[in-house]
């Protein structure tokens, strides 16, 4: 431990001496702060990106960036801290731009270019009311028994504990009555889309 705080120390040290020489914009030096600290850099970054990619980008922007804020940097503090203070604001940058692409697409598009799935189109229509009008003549053919149970179910929407009063029968019945009631239509629909 002691001897990798040395080591900082001592990168520190060599990095303040290069960056203090006229040479900031230079290329070398440039790169020797990218051999440096790329990975760290690119730590800081990967904590606000979920995709690889985009963190690995990021952290080459702030190199790129690097030569621009250099002149800003306070001498007084490490270089390390300041670098990633550095990656984390470019980040929260890149994040904030990336928002404002999504919200400003989808401000741009326009509602009314997107089709209207929930109104039915005037062929849906008169198949629906075509098989409405079918189900119902079925029901109109069923027994009284089933018949009466199934209308009060589905047309008069009224529960099965309300049937059961209505009609003076126990709850369990009215409820195989309108099971049987369904299986019969359903038989009666297929015989008819056979034929």
């Amino acid at each position: 431990m002691a001897s990798q705080m040395t080591s900082l120390l001592m990168e520190e040290k060599a990095l303040r001496a290069t960056l203090n020489s006229s040479l900031q914009t230079c290329p070398e030096v440039i790169g020797t702060i990218y051999m440096d600290h790329y990975r760290y850099v690119l730590q800081v970054c990967r904590r606000f990106f979920r995709q690889p990619e985009d963190a690995e980008d990021a952290a080459a922007e702030v190199f790129l960036k690097l030569h621009r804020v250099l002149d800003n940097r306070d001498a007084a503090l490490p270089f390390r801290p300041w670098v990633s203070r550095v990656a984390g604001r470019h980040c929260i940058d890149k994040l904030r731009q990336r928002k404002r692409e999504k919200t400003s697409c989808m401000e741009e598009t326009k509602i009314n270019e997107f089709p209207d799935y929930s109104i039915l189109s005037p062929l849906s229509r008169i198949l629906r009311d075509e098989k409405q009008r079918l189900v119902r003549e079925e029901v109109t053919r069923l027994p009284e028994h089933y018949k009466v149970p199934l209308v009060l179910r589905y047309y008069n929407r009224m529960s099965c504990s309300e049937i059961a009063r209505a009609l003076n029968r126990r709850l369990p019945t009215v409820r195989t009555l309108i099971f049987r009631a369904k299986n019969q239509l359903r038989r009666n629909l297929q015989r008819l889309e056979m034929a």
